[in-house]
């Protein structure tokens, strides 16, 4: 039997029954917030009748946040718990399915120290979320991965403070079946395809994270730009075999993905503009295709670990 074939099984016999009931919460969910953006436009509008009125924008906003308050405090608690019991019984329910050596955490995320440490993105980080955390081991080889939103702050010339993303995305964690004493970075290689030869000399400025490693396989290079503290060994982690396997993932997958190698560890950064593993509140949930797709974001980090070998321990340690 094929995956789908076996994915539909699991949807008819267990996933579509829960869907019909979870369904029937959804609406009641949607009701409650069609109703309140019907309400909030009455002490919206009149609140932003009195700011044109007396030219101070302070009724407008205590409209707006008496609205918001109501949300958080009447509304929200309803999707929340929606929103936990979709994951508690659909989420899992898929990640069983395609690997049951996995462990789901709904609300936990990959922490901003291993965001940090990953070293992919040096951009000071002021505000941190995520969840979906899921861990296990495939073989030998211990994975973890979650969805994460790291961004920073600005603040403009009136004070008004406003955040703006680093990354959005899947992060992801395992054992790396080499050892090595220094960091080595794959990054997205924008530089040179944006500037050709002086987007190299603008790679070469890029002394952060080591010198800039040239590799003798032109398709990865197009790709990528790399940077070790140490030429030899990032040769040594980086074999031939395997960026053949990095580059047919991001050819298989068309996502931006950035990785480095960090205390032997590799860390895979997969970026999504959309919130990962979650229930639509307005629109069908009962749909084949959306469990499908649910199952195809999650497959994508086993496709990693298959594609790249992660759970075959091939060389010795050092």
């Amino acid at each position: 039997m094929t995956e789908k074939t076996n994915l539909e099984s699991l949807y008819n016999s267990n996933l579509k029954p829960k869907l019909s009931k979870l369904d029937k919460e959804r609406i009641e969910v949607a009701e409650k917030v069609k109703k309140f953006i019907a309400v909030s436009i009455i002490p919206i509008a009149i609140s932003f009748y009195l700011t044109l009125t007396i030219g101070n924008e302070l009724p407008l906003l205590a409209g707006i946040g008496l609205c918001v308050w109501f949300y958080f405090a009447k509304i929200n608690p309803f999707w929340q718990a929606y929103r936990a019991k979709f994951k508690e019984q659909v989420i899992k329910e898929i990640i069983t399915f395609i690997d049951n050596r996995f462990s789901y955490s709904p609300t936990k995320k990959m922490s901003l120290s291993e965001f940090k440490k990953s070293g992919i993105f040096l951009m000071g980080v002021d505000r941190y979320r995520g969840d979906d955390y899921i861990e296990g081991k495939i073989d030998s080889t211990h994975v973890e991965f979650s969805e994460v939103h790291a961004e920073y702050r600005t603040r403009d010339s009136k004070g008004r403070t406003s955040y703006h993303t680093i990354f959005k995305g899947l992060l992801f964690s395992a054992d790396f079946n080499k050892h090595f004493n220094v960091k080595t970075y794959v990054l997205t290689d924008v530089a040179e395809k944006m500037f050709g030869f002086l987007g190299t000399k603008l790679q070469k400025m890029n002394k952060w994270r080591g010198e800039l490693v040239k590799l003798e396989d032109v398709e990865f290079e197009k790709e990528f730009a790399i940077y070790s503290g140490d030429q030899i060994e990032s040769r040594y982690i980086l074999s031939p075999s395997l960026m053949e396997r990095i580059l047919s993932f991001r050819q298989k997958t068309k996502k931006r993905i950035q990785m480095s190698f960090v205390d032997s560890r590799l860390y895979v950064t997969v970026p999504y503009r959309k919130n990962l593993f979650e229930p639509k509140l307005f629109g069908d949930i009962v749909d084949f295709k959306n469990i499908e797709e649910y199952h195809n974001d999650l497959n994508l980090v086993l496709d990693l670990i298959k594609t790249l070998k992660l759970n075959t321990r091939i060389w010795t340690k050092k």
